[in-house]
């Protein structure tokens, strides 16, 4: 568990080494916050300041990886160090897929990425609503509050929607469920359960990730009716509505754009051999 004056110190590191160089790092503070163990997180200090952090994220059997080093503690190998003593805390745990987490712009990241054998798997943009006057329509598509009941439902839409294989899917939902059950919704349509929603609130921003439609459900509006209820639900509390999308689907992207949101910058994930 990261103590109060860690969590301090990784957030101020955050924000200098994202002024350096203009980049928005993607350090999952939800989970961040809510740590049970000292396994994942990799803090390194030089006269009681903290110069760099590596933090690993679980999703069931696969990880993510991101982290930063201070501007002016770089070309000494710190990260490289740090990189290694991640790769040795997962090797005694079953993982079978490795991301390591990279803002598009960061010519440092970028220089790491270099130096692993890492390839390319995908871009994730994250966008921001631009507050247009989204018109609610009168038609049957519904949000509630999601339950433990709609654990297996919420599985069964990031194995189907997203290509999430379902021992992760399955650790992720009922971690979820366990630190944070608030925020995530299904989406009802003629009585029926066709889809979910996440809406997290932190720091007077609201993040909508998680957005799933049953694809047999897909292409009749229920994805945009339900959306615009979130959206103009949202900006009752914040003007900063933002939410991720992978460059691969160009259909969320699409309906995104038309419902008022615009990329502002990218992630690029990249595969690290594991074994």
């Amino acid at each position: 568990m990261l103590t109060t004056k860690q969590l301090q110190d990784i957030k101020e590191l955050q924000k200098i080494c994202e002024n350096h160089e203009r980049i928005n790092l993607k350090l999952n503070w939800d989970m961040l916050k809510k740590r049970q163990n000292d396994q994942d997180d990799f803090l390194l200090y030089r006269k009681n300041i903290l110069v760099g952090f590596l933090g690993l994220y679980g999703f069931g059997d696969s990880f993510e990886l991101c982290g930063m080093i201070h501007p002016d503690f770089r070309r000494h190998h710190l990260f490289q160090e740090l990189f290694q003593q991640a790769l040795q805390s997962i090797q005694s745990r079953p993982v079978n897929k490795l991301l390591l987490n990279v803002p598009g712009s960061s010519v440092s990241g970028k220089g790491f990425i270099s130096w692993t054998k890492a390839s390319y798997d995908f871009t994730e943009y994250e966008m921001k609503w631009n507050k247009i006057n989204l018109v609610l329509s009168s038609d049957p598509v519904s949000l509630r509050t999601a339950g433990e009941q709609d654990i297996k439902t919420i599985i069964d839409l990031d194995e189907k929607c997203f290509n999430v294989v379902r021992t992760d899917a399955e650790s992720y939902t009922k971690r979820l469920f366990d630190e944070s059950p608030e925020g995530n919704l299904m989406i009802i349509s003629d009585e029926k359960t066709v889809g979910k929603i996440r809406v997290q609130r932190t720091e007077k921003k609201s993040s909508i990730y998680g957005f799933a439609i049953f694809p047999s459900f897909q292409g009749k509006g229920i994805g945009r009716k339900a959306l615009s209820q979130v959206v103009m639900q949202e900006s009752n509390w914040t003007d900063d509505i933002y939410l991720d999308v992978a460059a691969t689907n160009s259909k969320a992207l699409k309906l995104y754009e038309s419902s008022g949101f615009q990329s502002f910058y990218s992630q690029e994930y990249y595969q690290y051999p594991i074994r």
